[in-house]
């Protein structure tokens, strides 16, 4: 395996920690060590069969959510290292060869596969890891323009301008947010123009939408 290749950081670039339950994403990682090590035979069967893992992350509706994103995709959450390897091999993150002794080996499949490459999508799906891809991208203007929104008990009348004042974000990164969020239902604005058409010193009234924003943000008392 090229040792050069950040395997965590491609996982968490193509998106895999959606479909990867906590216990099976801990199996790949251990797979890669072994490949690294060059452990083959009983001994490293045994420690990848039997390794124990604590569950640190994935609880309550973390679990729950992501039991409902595999039953859409066909399969079930495993719930033992036999089941978290069927899961990777057929997500087509590893393979299985024989050794020079035949004995069986779990290997990395690289270039890994991005999920859109080796899973069947639904739109919906898709869309849901494109809005994924976007919050990530834009997380640190999320989170200064729904602190800012916060702060003013949820309603605010302003210009592009005075955001970016308060916020340092770009005035094409604001309004890139703004509409995200007005789609997603999350806010309401009140405007001469459509969101992605204002400019800077234009006049503009934002309002929470409450419901929709305590399901999808924060809860707000």
């Amino acid at each position: 395996m090229n040792k050069g290749i950040n395997i965590t950081k491609l996982m968490q670039e193509y998106m895999w920690f959606r479909y990867l339950p906590e216990t099976t994403y801990k199996t790949y990682i251990m797979i890669g060590r072994l490949q690294n090590e060059d452990l083959r035979g009983e001994e490293a069967s045994k420690e990848l069969l039997t390794k124990q893992f604590d569950i640190e992350h994935e609880v309550g509706p973390l679990k729950v959510e992501k039991v409902k994103v595999l039953e859409k995709l066909g399969h079930k959450y495993p719930t033992n290292r036999l089941e978290d390897l069927e899961l990777l091999l057929s997500y087509k993150l590893v393979k299985v060869v024989k050794d020079e002794n035949e004995s069986l080996v779990y290997l990395y499949n690289l270039p890994m596969p991005k999920p859109e490459e080796v899973l069947n999508l639904d739109e919906e799906e898709k869309q849901i890891l494109n809005n994924i891809k976007f919050e990530i991208k834009y997380q640190n203007e999320f989170n200064n323009i729904l602190t800012l929104l916060i702060n003013s008990n949820g309603n605010l009348l302003t210009t592009l301008d005075n955001i970016k004042n308060i916020t340092k974000v770009k005035h094409s990164d604001i309004k890139e947010v703004l509409n995200y969020l007005v789609e997603e239902g999350s806010i309401k604005i009140k405007a001469d123009k459509d969101v992605k058409q204002l400019r800077k010193n234009d006049k503009v009234y934002i309002s929470i939408n409450k419901e929709i924003f305590e399901q999808k943000r924060f809860v707000i008392d």
